[in-house]
């Protein structure tokens, strides 16, 4: 059976996949920044920081599959996780251990290294987000892809409930909602979001069938962070929420995650044979998640941690 190593616990892909994988087979979590305590998953309360640490760290778990959930790994909607050059020197780190041990690696990046003004972006798409930040996540991509054939990388956009005590930005979302305003989303932006968790299922097909290389893997449909807001009400059985007029664009947005980054998935369709979820199907799994207490298992409790 294999044993999956979740590398970025923190994030919401990493604390998602790793608590859907656990069901299946041994799952082990590390966090990037503070321990994270997760309801099925052994997560490590070591965070190793150098590329030693995390050598070691690997050679000893001896994983046959990484999942690299860093900073591609949360929703580029939330404006408090931008990509830095520490993040490639540190995913670098991470990505040269799997090699080195021969572990499978699965590299979670971000529709945020596109924008518009085409919509519905194939893997190979030309528009391509010219931002510092989206440099560094296809950096982040390049190294990955150089330095293991067998390497699945896989951008999305994923959406879901975020791990330990803080407040991810779904959670900030829903309490504006709670108020009854709509925050500071926009009606620019378009992106193809998707539930975390069915990101898990997704990825799970995809190991068994063998796949390799680059593919986009999110929601059917496309859509403004406003418009996802008043979605989100409805589903959560609260008021729509009043929101401003919205005016008119003269010029093109510009910016890291500030365009259109919708993600064309018709390669993963086709190589797998399944559809991709409607963002209505996606919001009720997360309402229900919300009323079946997996939120709340998900905060947890914080664990101190030491850094290596």
């Amino acid at each position: 059976m294999d044993q999956i190593l979740v590398a970025g616990v923190n994030t919401v892909v990493g604390a998602n996949l790793a608590e859907a994988l656990s069901d299946h087979c041994p799952v082990v979590g590390v966090s990037f920044t503070s321990g994270v305590s997760l309801p099925t998953c052994n997560v490590e309360t070591e965070i190793p920081r150098k590329a030693s640490a995390v050598l070691e760290l690997v050679r000893r778990i001896q994983p046959s599959r990484i999942v690299l959930c860093g900073i591609g790994a949360d929703s580029c909607w939330d404006e408090s996780r931008r990509p830095q050059a520490a993040d490639v020197t540190y995913a670098k780190s991470w990505i040269d251990a799997a090699q080195s041990v021969g572990s499978h690696l699965t590299l979670i990046s971000s529709d945020a290294v596109f924008t518009g003004p085409w919509m519905f972006h194939a893997e190979n798409s030309h528009s391509i987000c010219p931002s510092p930040e989206a440099e560094l996540l296809r950096q982040i991509e390049a190294h990955a892809s150089a330095s293991s054939a067998d390497a699945l990388i896989v951008r999305t956009h994923a959406i879901g409930w975020q791990a330990g005590p803080n407040a991810g930005w779904l959670e900030t979302l829903l309490a504006d909602l709670e108020r009854g305003t709509i925050g500071s989303v926009d009606f620019a932006r378009h992106g193809t979001p998707m539930l975390a968790t069915e990101l898990a299922d997704v990825l799970k097909k995809s190991w068994e069938s063998g796949l390799v290389g680059l593919h986009h893997i999110a929601g059917a449909e496309r859509i403004s962070p406003r418009e996802f807001a008043t979605r989100l009400a409805a589903h959560f059985r609260l008021a729509r929420p009043a929101t401003p007029i919205a005016g008119s664009l003269v010029d093109r947005t510009v910016g890291f995650g500030c365009g259109e980054t919708s993600l064309q998935t018709r390669k993963i369709r086709r190589a797998l044979g399944i559809p991709l979820p409607l963002l209505d199907e996606s919001l009720e799994k997360l309402y229900q998640q919300h009323l079946n207490g997996y939120r709340e298992q998900l905060r947890g409790s914080q664990l101190a941690s030491r850094v290596a």
